[in-house]
């Protein structure tokens, strides 16, 4: 998932009123990771536009939240 995408996603979110928006992307700890399952976007894309971890409850699977203001 690219920046921009992210970006336009929190765009949207504003537009409609939304408080919160939430990430369940993926953390890959090594090189061999299956990018198949990167579909849902990597962590480090949701931390650089401002989510931020709320819980992680496997290695590799952050849950993120954007709190918008």
């Amino acid at each position: 998932m690219t920046l921009e995408l992210i970006k336009a996603a929190i765009d949207y979110g504003k537009k409609k009123g939304e408080k919160i928006i939430e990430s369940y992307s993926v953390d890959p700890q090594n090189k061999d990771f299956p990018y198949v399952f990167a579909c849902v976007g990597f962590y480090s894309a949701f931390r650089k536009t401002g989510f931020k971890e709320v819980a992680r409850r496997s290695l590799t699977r952050p849950i993120m939240r954007y709190y918008i203001e």
